[in-house]
């Protein structure tokens, strides 16, 4: 009888995984192996010995190359690597960084008076969501804001391809499933993008404070709705304050809040965007943390049962 063999480094075989179907997604064909191994330059036997678990690839130079090349953040790379993330979320991550530069070239289109009276509306909306369920300590849990909407639910299910998908159980009611197991940041946030879609395009009506859907702002809005949401720009900048500006402030707050670092990121930069006062310190703090995330750290990542998220 063949014995099962253990693989010896699985996180090498997460990130040749993750790598081929970045470069499969990006090229919209089936990309072979050695397509992959080409990136670092390893001969078939190299490859395959990657591919299997046999070579562990932990050189920051190789990552460095993985993500020069397949021009994703560097610190998803690391996060794989490191096993601090697995496939599904490292993808996750993926997408969406292209999804939020894709939304904020369409707010452009519109002017920046535009992005500014939906940045209004939006963070209105939220502090209006927040001041109701009474959140003013992080992680915000989602079911204390699900339960004032009530045409909204949740499930916990086997899902393959995907963190969560939205099912229409009927006109105006809507299920949210997520995958079964521990919860990790992306599965929240990729929730929190399920809701935010319900909410500003399919029943956008209930909530005329909104005002009328615009095609180029509804991702944008999306965007900004999840960011303010799960990370409130008074409690990141109150947080900032108290952390050591010597770490890896991203990864910090990624563990405090419950978020991808891609979020904490985008909700950084946006407190530049939006003109938030700060000192100089925080400054500082932002401008140079949002150009670090190639850094190894790993996030904590927080788990807990089905029914808190």
């Amino acid at each position: 009888m063949k014995r099962s063999e253990t693989v010896k480094f699985p996180n090498s075989v997460q990130l040749f995984k993750f790598c081929q179907k970045v470069l499969s997604f990006q090229r919209n064909t089936k990309v072979n192996d050695q397509e992959v191994g080409d990136i670092l330059e390893f001969n078939p036997s190299d490859c395959s010995h990657w591919k299997r678990g046999e070579r562990n690839i932990k050189s920051v130079f190789a990552l460095a190359k993985l993500a020069e090349v397949m021009q994703i953040e560097t610190a998803i790379v690391h996060d794989v690597a490191s096993g601090a993330i697995g496939l599904d979320e490292a993808f996750f991550e993926f997408q969406e960084a292209g999804s939020i530069k894709e939304a904020i070239a369409k707010a452009n289109e519109e002017g920046p008076q535009a992005i500014k009276e939906a940045r209004g509306r939006v963070e209105s909306f939220v502090q209006a969501i927040h001041a109701q369920c009474e959140f003013t300590t992080p992680p915000l849990y989602l079911p204390e804001i699900l339960r004032f909407f009530s045409f909204i639910t949740t499930q916990p299910t086997d899902i393959v391809d995907r963190l969560t998908r939205v099912l229409k159980l009927k006109q105006g009611q809507y299920c949210i499933q997520f995958r079964k197991g521990d919860l990790k940041p992306q599965t929240r946030m990729s929730m929190t993008r399920d809701f935010a879609k319900i909410v500003f395009q399919a029943e956008r009506e209930r909530f005329p404070e909104l005002g009328p859907l615009s095609p180029n702002m509804a991702p944008f809005e999306e965007i900004l709705f999840t960011s303010s949401l799960l990370i409130p720009k008074n409690l990141i900048l109150d947080e900032m304050s108290k952390l050591d500006s010597r770490r890896n402030i991203v990864a910090e707050l990624g563990a405090l809040f419950w978020v991808p670092k891609s979020l904490i990121s985008f909700q950084m930069q946006d407190v530049l965007r939006s003109g938030n006062r700060l000192t100089m310190t925080e400054k500082c703090t932002v401008t140079n943390d949002v150009n670090i995330l190639s850094t190894s750290s790993t996030i904590s990542t927080q788990t807990d049962n089905a029914t808190s998220f």
